[in-house]
């Protein structure tokens, strides 16, 4: 994997302190080969993976290095720690109202009949301020 930004130090109501790495796409296909998704677990799990997912991508945790143990790192935490690192990283990460816009507008020149090879080739949405980018 390639060297990538952190941010932080972040400050948690505790007073903990973690610096955290944006995800990866890997990172949700780990998580979620981690996973009991049996038909009867399959609701919680799928509520964790999100979780897991923001864990997963805390690199220290008061200057010392994570140990790759995302499903106990937090395990101690108070959940004000981990509910306010979610808000933030979620903030940070999460789907923005710009993108969920864009891939409105891509889909539905696609389901017109247009072609995409990358963003939209619609000469008249590739000029749109909203369209790639």
């Amino acid at each position: 994997m390639s060297k990538q930004n952190t941010f932080g130090p972040l400050e948690l109501p505790s007073g903990r302190k973690i610096e955290f790495r944006r995800p990866l796409a890997g990172d949700r296909v780990n998580v979620t080969q981690m996973m009991d998704m049996t038909p009867e677990k399959l609701a919680a799990a799928a509520l964790m993976i999100d979780e897991y997912v923001a864990i997963k991508c805390i690199t220290k945790v008061d200057g010392k290095p994570t140990d790759g143990d995302y499903k106990h790192l937090a395990a101690g935490w108070d959940d004000e720690d981990v509910t306010f690192y979610k808000l933030v990283f979620n903030e940070m990460f999460g789907v923005k109202e710009e993108t969920q816009a864009r891939a409105k507008e891509a889909a539905r020149f696609l389901l017109s009949g247009g072609t995409s090879t990358a963003g939209c080739s619609s000469p008249d949405i590739a000029k749109s301020p909203t369209a790639n980018g």
